[in-house]
């Protein structure tokens, strides 16, 4: 016994001989606990920054439901999304608030041997000090003392993560309010009440900063990255922004040092399988391996029959994007059944609705795996080219009755599928991507018959809008089509519209050999009306070669062919090409009996479109007269009718026009204010040619009035413009200019 320690035996009675005894009872020292389990936080985190601000309000423990906080979050969205990177993220940004404790598993819910709920929580309740002794036996009663050890703890965050059903969840699930779980999950978990969080991909730009921040992360010294930022976009990009693809990708990338960025990106381009190609050695951080391919086949894996069925059927679409219409026509189903079975792949993270439920998306990698395991699969390969045929059917009725609607009757008996031209036109650009990848079917022979017909059908549509480089690239898949099928009529026309696409594009050698080609091929079968088609396009390039005097005999000779054959629409095509060289010409009065015949001629004819231009090559002929009120009643004329027809890029013409105009009459307020409005017109289109045109004017506005800083800032700004048009030569002379 210590020295202070006594028994008293006082006052008692013995009848024998007495020892004392002290016993000491060394009670065990408490479990140890393992109540702070969070993994490590990404060592590569970008972006996301809209949804950790969600997280962070609903992992609020302090919080009630009416300031956003709720018991459970559910993360969804595609494998390899990056799902586990933004929850870890945030449980780590949040933990503080949990004094209780943030407790994280891993349910391996799309793993062979899936983590039931009774193992889960038998982990949890040792990680509060619970001694296997004191487990219960039947899962309930775990449930219930979980519950009960949670009830008596601070606020606690449990991270639940990999979870393929609610199942997994609902049981570990806290009885009090004021603890948080936050589930991952490739499905939607539409049983579960919880805050749903969708997780896409990132942003381009999120995406090749975390290619740059995982090979900084390896080696700060790797220069590659800050050399070759163009290939980090293209590799990020062909990695679809998707999170394990990039980290795949970086991997490899540190892998192959110092080999440049830009071969493993020419590399994955030419990749038969590019799903396959993404594959790296080892494990990232949360132990998911490099690899894509068996990510995406676990979720394929999981579909029922029918469900794959159309997986397979919607990777056949045009684009990435597609309607409701679209999935109908390739899959042949039942409107009813296919709405569910696009709800099905939807809350399984395989294609992505848009916020009004009209539309989805299916990832460009996904695409690439469904086409891939439908690959040499005979049966299959058979129903997709009915399936594409029935699309372009379908594509085909569309654009010719929108057509019909843009530009009056193009095929006889055409249906009326549109309410409007407005309707028409919405339609077209909300399908454009789609119609032109339908087109490029074209080169297959199976698809041929349909897909060429649609081509033609968007020539001008293409046009319209302004999508030359769309117009080039279909224009290059009709003309493959017609030298493979010897189709002499469909090989003029493909001519004609690439040297007119080229031509928008500027790039008049391309043009120009195209409509010398059409040229000799109407020759050679005797068309009088392609022969003349093609004069007037070569005057055109003449014209942008300042070749005046060739181009006016050009466009001259093409305006007598089109009136002998009695095509009025064509000869004031014909008239409206002469009348703007003959004013570069200075031959005014000549220019402008020129340009009023074409715009009498569409007048008469109902193309508003063509009017338009016409009034714009008029006004131009008629400024250098004594008339400047009926130039500018011209321009505007024009820049009414394209406002008419909700033409934007050509009431930026017109006012850029009436700018010049005023400059000229010293008018220079009025001058501003039109060179203001169509720069701005300009600028929304991504037209930075035209931009780095009228503040190229605006510059000569300011050095007009004097005001020389003014006109430097402008010269610089219109040289900006002209780099991002790829202009180098009038940039180069603005920034010249903006010295001077």
């Amino acid at each position: 016994m210590g020295s202070h320690d006594h028994i008293d035996f006082q006052n008692s009675t013995f009848h024998a001989n007495v020892v004392g005894k002290e016993e000491h009872h060394h009670l065990p020292a408490p479990p140890p606990t393992a109540t702070f389990s969070l993994p490590a936080p990404p060592t590569a985190f970008t972006g996301r920054a809209e949804h950790v601000e969600d997280l962070l309000k609903a992992l609020d423990p302090t919080a009630s439901d009416d300031h956003g906080a709720v018991p459970t979050c559910a993360v969804s969205g595609l494998g390899g999304v990056g799902k586990t990177a933004l929850a870890v993220h945030a449980a780590h940004a949040v933990r503080a608030r949990f004094p209780g404790g943030t407790l994280f598993v891993n349910m391996r819910g799309y793993d062979a041997s899936p983590v039931a709920p009774e193992e889960a929580v038998l982990s949890f309740l040792r990680a509060f000090g619970v001694r296997d002794e004191h487990l219960p036996a039947v899962p309930e009663e775990r449930y219930a003392l979980f519950r009960s050890v949670l009830d008596q703890c601070e606020p606690v965050l449990i991270v639940l993560d990999n979870v393929s059903a609610a199942a997994q969840v609902v049981p570990l699930l806290p009885g009090s309010t004021r603890h948080r779980v936050l589930v991952t999950s490739r499905d939607s978990l539409d049983s579960l009440t919880a805050r749903s969080i969708q997780l896409n991909t990132l942003s381009q730009d999120e995406a090749a900063g975390l290619i740059e921040q995982s090979l900084s992360t390896r080696n700060p010294s790797d220069p590659r990255a800050r050399d070759e930022p163009d290939a980090v976009r293209r590799l990020a990009a062909l990695c679809g922004c998707l999170p394990l693809a990039l980290l795949i990708v970086a991997a490899l990338l540190h892998r192959s040092r110092p080999r440049p960025i830009s071969m493993l990106a020419d590399e994955l381009q030419a990749a038969a399988d590019r799903v396959g190609r993404l594959e790296a050695p080892g494990l990232d951080q949360y132990e998911t391996p490099l690899v894509l391919r068996p990510v995406f086949e676990v979720s394929y894996q999981r579909l029922h029959a029918e469900q794959g069925r159309l997986f397979r059927m919607l990777a056949l679409a045009p684009s990435s994007d597609f309607g409701f219409d679209t999935a109908l026509a390739l899959s042949g189903m039942d409107a009813e059944e296919l709405l569910r079975t696009l709800d099905d792949l939807a809350s399984a993270s395989l294609i992505t609705s848009s916020a009004d439920g009209d539309r989805w998306v299916m990832h460009d990698l996904l695409r690439a795996y469904a086409l891939s395991i439908s690959t040499g699969e005979p049966s299959f390969s058979k129903e997709a080219t009915e399936s594409r045929n029935r699309l372009l059917r379908h594509l085909f009725l569309l654009a010719v009755s929108a057509d019909r609607r843009l530009h009056g009757q193009v095929v006889e008996n055409s249906p009326d599928l549109f309410a409007s031209r407005d309707e028409a036109l919405a339609w077209l650009d909300l399908e454009h991507a789609s119609l032109v990848n339908a087109v490029l079917w074209a080169e297959q022979t199976e698809h041929s018959r349909i897909a060429t017909p649609l081509g033609v059908c968007l020539d001008r549509y293409l046009h319209l809008q302004r999508h030359f480089t769309d117009g080039a690239t279909v224009s290059a898949a009709l003309h493959a089509a017609a030298r493979r099928d010897r189709d002499q009529t469909l090989e003029m026309f493909s001519l004609v519209s690439s040297g007119n696409a080229h031509h928008e594009l500027r790039q008049y050698r391309e043009a120009a050999i195209a409509h010398t080609r059409a040229l000799q091929l109407a020759y050679s079968v005797g068309d009088l009306s392609g022969q003349a088609a093609a004069w007037s396009n070569l005057g055109r390039c003449m014209h942008e070669w300042k070749q005046y005097d060739i181009a006016t005999q050009m466009h001259s000779h093409s305006q007598a062919l089109f009136a002998r054959l009695g095509d009025r629409h064509r000869e004031a095509m014909a008239w409206n090409n002469l009348g703007m060289t003959l004013t570069e010409l200075r031959r005014f009065k000549e220019a402008a009996h020129a340009c009023g015949s074409a715009q009498q001629i569409y007048a008469r004819l109902g193309d508003r479109q063509r009017e338009a231009t016409a009034w714009i090559n008029l006004g131009a002929a008629l400024r250098e007269g004594p008339d400047f009120d009926t130039s500018a009643n011209a321009y505007m004329n024009a820049a009414d009718l394209f406002a008419e027809l909700d033409d934007h890029h050509g009431v930026a013409t017109a006012w850029s026009n009436v700018g010049s105009l005023m400059s000229d009459l010293q008018n220079f307020e009025t001058a501003a204010d039109a060179f203001s409005r169509c720069e701005a017109v300009y600028e929304t289109l991504g037209d930075w040619y035209n931009v780095g045109r009228v503040r190229w004017n605006t510059a000569l506005l300011h050095e007009r009035q004097g005001r020389h800083r003014e006109a430097q800032s402008a010269w610089t700004a219109s040289a900006e413009a002209y780099e991002r048009a790829r202009a180098p030569e009038r940039a180069a002379t603005a920034r010249r200019n903006a010295r001077s």
